[in-house]
């Protein structure tokens, strides 16, 4: 009996190789895409993604058109398990922001309650190449995930402080299977820099140093959270209770290894919270030199760059800590602050946009984008953000009050100004106060001049995360 045709099974483009005696190459839009290096090229030269993010675009390769299911996906990517569709929509979203810096529409489609379509064209094209043992094929593929990323490391490392001194980061005490999954886990809940997410990580930072207490991995990883706690205010202590915490075990993590990047970077992140430039400047690029591709060491740096006038390197440092790790939303979130005080409002909105569609809950960037139209002109969206972004919770409603006031003032809605400057003056303790003088004047005279100035200090929203 001849089967039906429905009934077999249907053929993928994966189908149409022998994966062991052929190189299976796709292109893809403006790409190739080598499925066994999982490696993605433009030209000649290597794009740098994590590979959880080209394996995402292989999986819809191999199926160009078809609607794949996101449990299959994450099955699929991430076969050890332990994974949040959070982490399959975060590496959607690297790979349409992908696409598009290279001249590309988006590729791909999110079909409501299942998954995802890739929807642009696929070609097949085949480098054939003689039958490997598995050994050989597996450091293949390993030596060309290194090679990929020569390229990108090295222009990491000529930016960075003090390369070529001869100076080399010794490799901590390595991490067990079970303390690696329990640090990456806590790292991807840490980079969300949410309250909940914050919170997570502590849990399983506490874990890794639980499981593997000779390495300085765990530590300086518990720094970065209670530098985390401390900046954003997310904890019931004062702020300085969690900078003193960092501090401690960043301490801890450098008596397990003096060559810890992670340690360094965080005492250069507590130096910054002192308003010690020159300490905070130093432990940076020490940090730097020691692992030029750790990316909040470069946006830390970054920052302090920009706190110093030094704008241009300080943005060039933040996108260098952006291109590092593209799931970085604290580094975008600053690359929104950055465009701001550069006057680059409408990079400001798209950066700070960025952010929140990487995290939707990393709602402080809501100030740079009010603040953003309303240095264009356009108070009633300005308005519309100051709202949503006092309205997230109580730490952030003494600094909406004080962005509403002027805001409110220059709409000539003077009731309204005049009880949201008394809101700002009864919480002046946490307020800039040249924030509030500025809107107090505007307040008392619309038409005085007072432009809106873009070259606010940070406040209790993330100031320097």
């Amino acid at each position: 009996m001849t089967p039906d045709p429905e009934d077999r099974p249907q053929k993928t483009i994966k189908d149409l190789f022998d994966g062991e005696s052929a190189m299976r190459v796709y292109e893809v839009g403006p790409f190739r895409l080598n499925a066994d290096q999982l490696l993605l090229m433009r030209g000649a030269q290597p794009v740098a993604l994590g590979r959880k993010v080209v394996e995402t675009l292989l999986a819809l390769a191999e199926h160009p058109g078809d609607v794949l299911a996101k449990t299959g996906l994450m099955d699929r990517i991430w076969p050890e398990g332990f994974v949040e569709e959070a982490n399959l929509t975060q590496n959607i979203h690297v790979l349409r922001k992908t696409f598009r810096e290279h001249g590309s529409p988006d590729p791909i489609e999110t079909v409501p309650r299942r998954g995802y379509r890739l929807t642009l064209p696929v070609r097949l094209a085949a480098a054939l190449a003689p039958p490997r043992p598995p050994a050989q094929r597996a450091f293949g593929r390993r030596l060309a995930a290194a090679l990929a990323g020569v390229a990108f490391v090295a222009a990491s490392l000529a930016l960075a402080p003090g390369y070529g001194s001869g100076e080399h980061r010794a490799a901590p005490g390595a991490l067990s299977d079970n303390g690696a999954r329990l640090y990456q886990i806590g790292r991807y809940y840490w980079n969300l820099r949410t309250r909940e997410g914050v919170r997570k990580s502590l849990g399983y930072f506490a874990q890794v140093v639980d499981s593997d207490p000779g390495s300085a991995r765990g530590y300086a990883a518990l720094a970065d959270a209670n530098l985390s706690m401390g900046d954003y205010c997310y904890g019931t202590h004062r702020p300085a209770v969690y900078f003193a915490r960092a501090r401690e075990y960043a301490r801890k993590a450098v008596a397990l290894d003096p060559n810890s990047a992670e340690a360094h970077a965080a005492f250069g992140f507590v130096a910054l919270y002192r308003n010690d430039a020159t300490a905070a400047l130093a432990e940076l690029q020490r940090a730097i030199v020691l692992d030029p591709t750790y990316s909040p060491a470069q946006e830390w740096y970054g920052i302090a760059l920009i706190a110093r006038g030094r704008m241009s390197e300080g943005v060039a440092r933040l996108k260098l800590a952006a291109d590092l790790d593209p799931l970085s939303v604290a580094a975008v979130a600053w690359l929104g602050k950055a465009a701001y005080q550069d006057r680059r409002f409408g990079d400001a909105i798209a950066y700070s946009r960025e952010a929140l569609e990487l995290s939707p809950q990393r709602t402080d960037v809501l100030a740079t984008i009010g603040e953003a139209y309303a240095a264009r002109g356009d108070i009633g969206r300005a308005i519309e953000a100051f709202r949503q972004f006092g309205a997230v919770n109580r730490y952030y409603r003494p600094q909406a009050a004080v962005l509403l006031a002027r805001a409110y003032a220059l709409d000539h809605r003077g009731a309204q100004a005049r009880a949201e400057l008394a809101y700002a003056r009864a919480h002046a303790s946490e307020i800039d106060p040249e924030d509030l003088a500025a809107a107090a004047a505007v307040v008392a005279d619309p038409g005085s001049g007072v432009g809106w100035r873009s070259e606010r200090r940070g406040h209790h929203t993330g100031m320097y995360a």
